[in-house]
């Protein structure tokens, strides 16, 4: 069975359809909402160039700024939620079945508000790339990403987005134990993923079907199981073609840590407060 496959059958009774349902919920908004706006659909590069640096006679600059954080939370949802699936599965299984909902909940308000937060450095600098021209900038953004990718930090990040935590089973500690998850993982998440959030917002035309591309692409990367920091090819290829890309890898789905079982995969869950 492949990792795809594998991975389907462990989250697809589990948090994976409610986040697809959202997912798909948040694109649906996007596109409805961009071709009807008169202010930057925030992944269009140009038309955020034009809303912010040139004078609207019809719009103040809050309400820009208002459109702009709308489209950033919507593009955060649409694309990342898909991937804590896993360990939206891991905090439903350590809780006891009456904090199930609400610790979810948690976790997922703490890792959407670091992404959200990221905007803050994120959107400026889609801003500084956007100023380097057409081609140039979608160019330069996708290499970074692609080589930060490669990178050990980025794998570094990875492995700590695969990780666990203590988690109470009952009360406000399974909910705030829950949030602290999320916040973690996010901030994980966001050191992981940053540079692919630049690409999307590079593209004027067609910039939805970049986003999906996009989103799929980082679903594969977080799939790959963890595996020693060093320089590789980006594990989405790993992913795909069910084959070890590491230094010495061989044999279908190996990796440089033998006794680590990716987060879907982990059966016994940490020992939770009472």
């Amino acid at each position: 069975m492949s990792r795809l496959a594998a991975f389907a059958v462990q989250t697809g009774r589990g948090a994976m359809p409610w986040l697809v349902a959202l997912s798909a919920g948040s694109y649906l908004l996007l596109g409805f909402a961009q071709p009807a706006s008169n202010v930057a659909a925030l992944c269009g590069r140009l038309n955020v160039a034009q809303s912010v640096f040139l004078p609207a006679s019809n719009l103040q600059f809050s309400q820009i700024l208002q459109a702009v954080a709308a489209d950033w939370i919507l593009m955060v949802v649409a694309m990342m939620t898909p991937l804590v699936a896993a360990n939206l599965s891991y905090v439903g299984r350590v809780v006891h079945a009456s904090q199930k909902v609400a610790a979810s909940i948690a976790f997922l308000l703490g890792y959407l508000c670091v992404w959200i937060l990221s905007g803050l450095l994120l959107v400026p600098l889609a801003f500084v790339l956007a100023l380097a021209g057409a081609w140039l900038d979608l160019s330069l953004a996708l290499g970074v990403a692609v080589v930060w990718s490669m990178s050990p930090l980025a794998q570094w990040a990875r492995n700590k987005c695969h990780g666990t935590s203590r988690i109470a089973a009952f009360g406000q500690e399974a909910q705030a134990d829950g949030c602290w998850f999320g916040l973690r993982t996010g901030a994980a998440c966001v050191f992981a993923c940053w540079p692919w959030m630049l690409v999307p917002l590079q593209v004027e035309t067609g910039h939805i079907a970049v986003m999906v591309l996009t989103g799929l692409y980082l679903f594969a990367d977080r799939i790959a199981p963890p595996a020693t920091p060093v320089w590789r090819l980006p594990p989405a290829l790993e992913t795909v073609l069910g084959v070890s890309l590491l230094p010495g890898g061989c044999g279908p789905n190996r990796h440089s840590l033998r006794h680590t079982k990716p987060l879907a995969a982990t059966s016994q869950p940490v020992r939770t407060r009472h």
